[in-house]
């Protein structure tokens, strides 16, 4: 098995493994804080991670491939060290900059769940952004496992945790209103989120320390300069997700959890499950883009080609658990209390609404590594820049004078204007990634009779009705994907050998 392999393997491997110990912390915690607890829990967790892409700056990917790119290894060392100090100087301005502007935010200061514990968020943010900087190297030299290592010991350390908060030392708590008792709780989830993420940073900062030392190299010119030939494409990403982490933060402006709202945080589950996905795109990308840079561009086509051909059958693998099990899935995660119900909207109505998001955002995140590997990252900025100001004025004046379905609406055409953006200035510069179309169009083609024959076989035999037993539910789950995957292994097992 080759080194690129091998190391892309580790890294996707530790992403699913995180990926669906996360779906283990959502089941955990959606019951015990209930909707309106939980709605605080996804407002303040959301409105860092908006900060936190702004603190990204696209560092880790600009670093990594300019990085590799350089074969003298004391140079390389001296850029990195650089890149470092520039990802703890962004880390310090934006996440300083996010904590006051917090507490101008009216319906954060009136909330004692979300005021008294800011600092909490913030600190795991800005562990969370140093523990990504500080992983390049395990990269540069082959060593991603450490990186899976890492991210399965911070999710195993805030689920024990979280275990302990729930089960042992404080069960039984009534979120439902005000109290000092369901306040330190509410503290105690917190800090298992905090733990998780020192977990994350102080292992690999120990193995990194077995490859290279850790050091600061301040250097204002090198930050000017990123800051400068970057700052296009750091914006044109930002925007990019900034409609999905916007969310949370302008609905929790408009029904704050301080006047009782609590059918947002209902909305929240599907929304986190969604958002637990989004890695995966870059995950793949992550593992693949240093690989390609010394890549000709006709070869750096076809990888790019199987890249993206891989995760559009990954995104209707989600696509498909989504539509068929969307009731049952919801259910089995959060409980009744999630789910529709007369005049309420439940997170099983809107999740395959924002399965199609998930989809599109997929092949927006591929062509974000398309454009970069081209060095043509700029080009994004006009269309995500138009986009998102025509979509933050439709939003804003829907929502509150309509419906919050507005909300769903609004991003699904927002990610199709996204995804046509993005394959036009591919397009233009022609670096559109190589496709396959006779396969992508039979692997279609199959998944779609296979779709129509299990809803036709589900409805025809009841099996919607006994699926409410969460075990049979698992079972048939299992079944299902089983089925998918066999048909789509040798077309899968093709493109990973080839990526």
């Amino acid at each position: 098995m080759s080194l690129v392999f091998r190391d892309a393997f580790w890294q996707i491997f530790g992403r699913v493994v995180s990926a669906l110990a996360g779906f283990l912390v959502v089941k955990l915690l959606t019951p015990y804080l209930w909707p309106l607890r939980y709605w605080d829990y996804s407002t303040v967790l959301k409105y860092f991670a908006i900060w936190s892409a702004l603190a990204d700056f696209w560092i880790y990917v600009v670093a990594l491939n300019a990085l590799w790119k350089i074969k003298d290894k004391t140079e390389q060392l001296k850029q990195y060290h650089k890149f470092l100090w520039f990802r703890f100087f962004m880390i310090f301005l934006v996440y300083t900059t996010a904590f006051v502007v917090a507490w101008l935010i009216p319906s954060y200061v009136n909330n004692p769940f979300v005021a008294h514990w800011l600092i909490i968020w913030m600190l795991f943010s800005a562990v969370f952004m140093a523990a990504w900087i500080v992983q390049i190297p395990l990269q540069l030299y082959w060593q991603m496992k450490h990186v899976s290592i890492a991210l399965i010991l911070a999710r195993i350390v805030q689920i024990v945790l979280l275990f302990g908060v729930i089960f042992w030392l404080f069960p039984n708590v009534d979120f439902s209103h005000f109290s000092l008792i369901a306040l330190v709780a509410f503290l105690a989830v917190l800090f298992t989120v905090l733990a998780s993420g020192l977990t994350q940073f102080l292992y690999v900062l120990f193995v990194w320390n077995k490859f290279l030392k850790f050091k600061l190299d301040f250097d204002w010119e090198f930050i000017k300069e990123n800051l400068k030939s970057n700052w296009k494409y750091w914006l044109s990403y930002f925007l990019s997700s900034f409609h999905t982490l916007i969310v949370l933060i302008f609905l929790s402006i408009m029904f704050p959890t301080s006047e009782w709202y609590n059918y947002v945080g209902i909305w929240a589950v599907a929304l986190a499950l969604i958002e637990i996905l989004l890695i995966v795109p870059s995950a793949f990308g992550n593992s693949i883009i240093h690989k390609i840079s010394s890549y000709e561009n006709l070869q750096k086509l076809d990888s790019l080609g199987y890249y993206l051909t891989f995760i559009l059958w990954f995104g209707f693998v989600v696509l498909l658990n989504f539509i068929l099990f969307k009731t049952q899935i919801i259910n089995f995660i959060a409980g009744e209390k999630y789910l529709t119900k007369p005049g309420m909207i439940g997170s099983d109505f809107i999740l395959p609404f924002l399965a199609v998001v998930l989809f599109l955002s997929f092949i927006k995140q591929v062509f974000n590594y398309v454009l970069v590997s081209f060095d043509r990252q700029n080009k994004l900025l006009k269309v995500n820049l138009i986009w998102v100001i025509i979509w933050v004025l439709v939003w804003l004046w829907f929502i509150p004078k309509y419906n919050l379905i507005w909300w769903i609406i609004t991003q699904v055409v927002l990610e199709i204007c996204f995804v046509v953006g993005a394959l036009l200035i591919a397009w233009k510069w022609n670096i559109l990634p190589k496709l396959n179309f006779k396969e992508i169009w039979k692997l279609i083609l199959i998944n779609t009779g296979l779709i129509l024959g299990l809803y036709w076989i589900f409805v025809k035999f009841g099996i919607y009705q006994i699926m409410q037993s969460k075990i049979l539910f698992i079972l048939i789950a299992l079944l299902v994907n089983t089925i998918y995957l066999a048909f789509s292994y040798k077309f899968i097992k093709k493109l990973m050998w080839k990526i």
